[in-house]
């Protein structure tokens, strides 16, 4: 077990490595936290990427999966106090409602509701005129409306929340991308590309897609990425309004590309446009990140996605007048276990907080405390366990 003293230097300040670095030095630890701001234009930019930027990501509980329930209302459940915290909002209890023809999928999704105690009604695409007007889905279909604790998320001001968080608790963030994260023999050093070097006791690395980049991994990890790409209408005033008590959606009809899309309710961007989101829950597998995925990133997504994205959400929502459409690229990470790997590099002082599987934003707080514990105790909290986050390496 690590002291209070320990310094630690988290690498990677999007939503995962912002909150492990502030749950660190809530622990007592001091923090110096790493990572580049947004690139000012994707198209020319030749460093690294993150999905979260981005002003929108669906928040909700009730999932098909326990654990994920379980990390999101963890969370979730920690939201408030963050926001009073630091005066950022970043979260909007607007609702979530999930949309399916799967019988097993629905009844998981009612079983996980029950478990958690989550406010939620189940309602019928019968039901929906009387809702939401302004929505249409195909007969036959049952949900889930999770009220209270579903709705979205700002990525971006999350991480600015977190960094404050941890500011605030004498942390350090540095304007910089790592290069390389060297173990020295029961410490560490990490190198910016500023020419910075910093050295520590330890370090956490969530550097997202790019982890296999620049060889700042002691050995590549195993995961996936996949390819998603996204929507955006804009719409006016009189639509928003029209969209006032529009929930955050998922719509289902199998695990496969095409077949499953969610979306966000008017939200309004940086740039004072007002927008809705639709994007895809299951992506194109990219089978060679180390030269496709700067040049994904670089781009505005696939062109046909982006096509049965904008028919979706014309068909869901027909009566709504949609502005200037455009198109942009996210990534997801996918590891073999379906959980994140959070875990220590064999024989060194370099531990990894990796694979997002989708659903980093609702749940990167509880996510960040779990590594937070497995840095400075030497393994998770004793609600989990530490072989379900086991690290698993490239063949």
């Amino acid at each position: 077990m690590r002291t209070a003293a320990t310094h630690v230097v988290v690498v990677g300040r999007g939503l995962l490595g912002s909150a492990a670095a502030r749950h660190l030095a809530d622990l007592g630890a001091r923090v110096t936290l790493v990572g580049p701001g947004e690139p000012a234009d994707h198209a020319k930019h030749h460093g690294v990427f993150a999905s979260h930027h981005d002003s929108g990501r669906i928040m909700r509980i009730i999932d098909r999966s326990p654990y994920y329930a379980r990390i999101a209302a963890a969370s979730i459940g920690r939201q408030q106090d963050l926001q009073a915290r630091t005066g950022i909002q970043f979260s909007f209890p607007v609702g979530h409602m999930t949309m399916t023809n799967m019988d097993g999928y629905y009844s998981d999704l009612v079983e996980t509701g029950d478990h958690f105690g989550v406010s939620f009604s189940q309602v019928a695409s019968d039901d929906i005129a009387d809702l939401f007007p302004f929505l249409s889905f195909p007969s036959g279909l049952r949900g889930v409306l999770e009220s209270t604790t579903g709705g979205h998320i700002d990525p971006r001001r999350l991480i600015r929340a977190q960094c404050a968080a941890l500011q605030d608790t004498g942390g350090t963030v540095v304007d910089a991308t790592a290069t390389a994260v060297e173990d020295r023999t029961g410490a560490v050093q990490v190198v910016t590309d500023t020419g910075l070097r910093i050295e520590a006791d330890c370090a956490l690395v969530a550097t997202g897609a790019f982890a296999n980049h620049h060889d700042v991994l002691p050995q590549p990890v195993a995961f996936t990425v996949q390819e998603h790409t996204v929507v955006f209408a804009e719409v006016d005033e009189a639509q928003a309004a029209k969209l006032a008590d529009m929930p955050s959606i998922i719509f289902k009809q199998g695990d496969e590309i095409g077949q499953s899309v969610y979306v966000l309710p008017p939200i309004v961007y940086p740039d004072a446009k007002t927008l809705l989101k639709i994007g895809q829950s299951t992506g194109q597998i990219m089978h060679d990140p180390l030269r496709q995925i700067t040049p994904w990133f670089q781009g505005t997504g696939d062109v046909a996605v982006a096509e049965w994205l904008e028919h979706d959400l014309r068909a869901m929502m027909p009566s709504v007048e949609l502005g200037a459409i455009s198109t942009a690229s996210c990534a997801v990470t996918k590891s073999p276990s379906g959980r994140q790997f959070i875990d220590q590099f064999d024989g060194t002082e370099i531990y990894s907080l990796l694979a997002d599987d989708g659903q980093v934003a609702k749940s990167a707080d509880e996510l960040g405390r779990i590594a937070a514990h497995r840095v400075l105790d030497g393994a998770v909290p004793t609600e989990y366990r530490d072989e379900d986050f086991a690290m698993r390496y490239q063949r």
